[in-house]
């Protein structure tokens, strides 16, 4: 369906449009790979941030162990795109997504978070009815107040019910310190780095001390990286958007380029305002900026971009123009697929998937063995 846009100038494609700057994202793959070559832990990529297959295969090459998804769909649409080391860094609730992430767990080294007894049974009984092994990692609450056992008692616990069913493998724990993204003082952020990590590293030892397995200690997001990386005791770390970056993360990591923007075109100009045809609806929560202008944001509806200008504004009806996400989860689930761009033309397609909450119909063939 949108092939044909393969070859075009940026300028020639229908708006709104999603680009990828791909010599960007090399770039950013490069340097976090050089730069974990001083890294103690392993990197796994977390897919969730752009939710495509080939940025995925791109981030293996580069060096990455495997990936980790927000979500079941984003799983399975990973082992289809072959990719075979795969952590649902999420809970796994409910009967038809438990039976699917059994199915799966056939088909690649799959590991899920857990943080609830009665859930963990049932995990079993999925495991052993499709005859697999699913890994488990016990999340550690280390700060963020979502999921994750309360105390590290509570973790120890669950780990050693894991240990005591069929069908489970005690692979470690896991634990996001996503709550220091919110902090933009680097001082606070990094001592709210250091007490996430000193927690967390001191409940897999109390799980080693008392007999059980902990080969995985698993943390860290974009902001935290290489904080995370090298804390002792930290075996991997999971950022995600390192490789496309968004205005927000830009804040923390610098050294990444922002390779994702939303191509628009000025629909309408006043003396005080033009307005895009790229709204809230295509942007996503997190307001994008115009790129190359600064010009401040007036206000997003639904199908606008309205930005202030005054006199001297160059821009006119029909021109196009980048605006750089704010947030980039957000605004790649509005959109089906990438452009994928080179030297100013558009030279390939990639599907963005899955989107959105749905599965899309991923859980029929599930369903039929089951």
């Amino acid at each position: 369906m949108y092939g044909t846009a393969i070859g075009s100038k940026c300028d020639d494609l229908v708006t709104p449009a999603l680009l990828l700057d791909i010599e960007a994202v090399r770039r950013n793959l490069v340097f976090m790979s050089e730069r974990m070559k001083n890294v103690p832990s392993k990197l796994r990529a977390h897919i969730k941030v752009h939710k495509s297959p080939d940025i995925a295969r791109m981030q293996i090459d580069a060096g990455a162990i495997g990936v980790g998804t927000a979500t079941l769909w984003e799983a399975i649409v990973m082992a289809r795109s072959g990719i075979n080391d795969i952590f649902i860094i999420n809970q796994v609730v409910g009967s038809e997504k438990l039976t699917a992430a059994a199915l799966l767990a056939h088909e690649v080294s799959l590991k899920v978070a857990v943080d609830d007894s009665a859930n963990i049974t049932e995990l079993s009984k999925a495991a052993c009815k499709a005859g697999s092994v699913i890994g488990c990692m016990v999340e550690v609450d280390t700060g963020m107040r979502r999921c994750g056992t309360a105390s590290p008692e509570e973790a120890l616990q669950l780990a050693k019910q894991v240990t005591g069913l069929p069908g489970l493998r005690l692979d470690g724990i896991t634990g996001y310190e996503g709550h220091c993204s919110l902090e933009f003082d680097r001082v606070k952020r990094e001592q709210m780095q250091h007490e996430a990590m000193k927690y967390l590293v001191s409940v897999a030892d109390l799980l080693r001390n008392s007999g059980l397995p902990c080969t995985i200690v698993s943390a860290a997001g974009t902001a935290t990286w290489e904080l995370t990386g090298n804390y002792p005791g930290v075996t991997e770390i999971q950022p995600g958007s390192y490789a496309t970056m968004d205005n927000y993360y830009a804040r923390f990591e610098p050294r990444f380029e922002q390779t994702t923007t939303v191509l628009a075109t000025i629909i309408s100009r006043r003396e005080d305002r033009i307005v895009t045809d790229a709204g809230a609806k295509t942007v996503g929560a997190d307001k994008a900026l115009l790129k190359d202008y600064d010009y401040p944001i007036y206000r997003y509806d639904e199908e606008h971009g309205i930005f202030n200008i005054d006199s001297s504004c160059p821009l006119k009806v029909g021109d196009k123009v980048e605006l750089t996400i704010g947030y980039t989860p957000f605004a790649v689930n509005y959109f089906d697929v990438y452009h994928v761009v080179e030297k100013g033309k558009a030279t390939d397609i990639w599907p963005i998937i899955p989107r959105g909450p749905g599965h899309g119909g991923l859980l029929n063939e599930f369903k039929i063995h089951s």
